[in-house]
This record gives C-alpha cells, sequence and structure tokens, in this order.
C-alpha cells in the first residue's frame, strides 16, 4: 500500500497543477484541436500528436499571429484516453470533425521570397491549413482549408502597393511524406493580386497551386514554400515545382498511417 499512495499522489498533482503544452505531450500522446478562421468561416480539425508535432503545430500558428495573411488559427487540447481515463480533460474542444483523429493535413505561418512580381527582397507573409482524408488525398474537390497570401509592400515596374492580400479556399491536397500539395481556387484579391497587369486574379474563378515541405527540424529551419498562379485543377498542386525557404517560422505536414 505505501508504494500505491505517492503513484496517485503524483497522479493528483499532475491533473490538478498547470502542464505546459510540451511537457504535456512528452507524459502521452495529447489530442488537439485545430481551430482556424479565414473571417468567414470556421473549421475544427481534431488531431492525436506527441511533442514534436505539438511543437511544430505551436510554432506555426504563433507565426500566423507575427506575420499576419488573414487567418487566425488556435489549438486547445485534452489528454488522450492514456492511464485508464485517470486524467480529466484539461479543455474541452468540439468534434465537428466526427471526432476522427486521422488527417493528412498541413498548417504553416511566417514568411518568405515568394512575391514574384515584386522586387528582390520583398516578403511575402502567410498562412495556411488544409486537410484531406487518407483515402481521397489529391482527388479534386476532397481537401478541405485556406492559403492566404499578404505582401506588406511590393514595388513593381507598374508601381508601388501597400498591403495586398490573396486569399484561396483549398480543395484539393496531396500529401507525400514531408511534402505536401495543396489546389485552391481565388476567393479574394486585393492590391497588387487584382492589379491586370500584375496577377490580376479574378476571384471565384482563377485557381492556385502550393508547394510546402516540412524539413522536420524545430523551429522551422529549412522549411520551404512555393506556389503558382496558374495552376490546373486536377494537378492538386502537383505542376508547383519551385520554392524558396521559409525565412521566419513554420510548416508542419503530416500524413496518417496506412
Amino acid at each position: 500500500m505505501r508504494s500505491v499512495v505517492p503513484s496517485l499522489a503524483v497522479m493528483f498533482a499532475l491533473i490538478l497543477a498547470p502542464v505546459q503544452p510540451a511537457l504535456l505531450a512528452q507524459l502521452v500522446q495529447v489530442q488537439v484541436t485545430l481551430t482556424c478562421s479565414d473571417g468567414t468561416e470556421i473549421t475544427d480539425t481534431l488531431l492525436v500528436v506527441d511533442s514534436a508535432a505539438l511543437a511544430a503545430l505551436q510554432s506555426a500558428v504563433e507565426a500566423m499571429a507575427l506575420y499576419p495573411a488573414g487567418l487566425t488559427c488556435r489549438l486547445t487540447q485534452q489528454l488522450g484516453a492514456s492511464l485508464g481515463g485517470l486524467f480529466a480533460p484539461l479543455v474541452a474542444f468540439a468534434q465537428s470533425s466526427g471526432g476522427n483523429p486521422v488527417w493528412n493535413y498541413t498548417v504553416g505561418g511566417g514568411r518568405a521570397e515568394i512575391s514574384f512580381n515584386c522586387s528582390s527582397g520583398e516578403e511575402t507573409n502567410f498562412g495556411f491549413s488544409a486537410r484531406v482524408k487518407p483515402a481521397f488525398n489529391g482527388i479534386p474537390d476532397q481537401g478541405q482549408g485556406t492559403f492566404n497570401l499578404t505582401i506588406p509592400q511590393c514595388t513593381t515596374f507598374t508601381g508601388s502597393f501597400n498591403g495586398s492580400h490573396l486569399g484561396t479556399k483549398v480543395d484539393c491536397v496531396h500529401v507525400n511524406g514531408s511534402t505536401a500539395n495543396l489546389g485552391a481556387v481565388v476567393t479574394h484579391a486585393t492590391g497588387v493580386f487584382a492589379d491586370p497587369l500584375q496577377y490580376g486574379f479574378t476571384e471565384n474563378e482563377t485557381r492556385i497551386g502550393v508547394l510546402v515541405i516540412d524539413s522536420g527540424v524545430p523551429g522551422g529551419t529549412g522549411d520551404r514554400i512555393g506556389w503558382s498562379n496558374r495552376a490546373i485543377e486536377s494537378m492538386c498542386g502537383l505542376e508547383t515545382d519551385t520554392d524558396a525557404p521559409v525565412d521566419n517560422g513554420n510548416v508542419k505536414v503530416h500524413q496518417a498511417n496506412p
């Protein structure tokens, strides 16, 4: 009996004491809900993650706030069903995804030099969250999510643009290991993205392709991102083959186990 009491004391101490997310994930796997909003739509994605994945997701969400591109996300979590259910939920969460934690997904935020029509060295803020069920990986109209770009300052041969914004709705997601390709349709375009002499995107008609690469290194070192401004719907962004380093921020790509 003497050996049991200390163990129970430790368990209850963990229940009652505040636990940092990174420490929590080291104890057991955790269920987290990623909730994102592009201003018009809110999506909840239920995930099961370990400490490395949780840290990467947190870094990506934080980068969305530091380098805004019109997408905001947050993470809430609870302990999984480990340890015989002795741990009470830390945070209640919605399960609008049907409670299925198995997704191919990618989440990212930050900035990179990916403004094709801007002068060299001008950074583009990016923010995205996209998912697809493994059975529909790479199939058009089966993906879900948002991919946004904001260029704080863009100088072109036709003039200077402040605060150009591109909003898109992701409808195709293809995940292959640490690489994800996205197909999306433009829903909102301002500034240089709407200029007919530059990109000239048409809302609800023009498509883009996206390529993101997760290096797996903590802090986002080695992550890459690229996009194409005229994508083919059936290609799911796979024609996007140019990319650039993520200068600030993080990209997380996850492929569900078969």
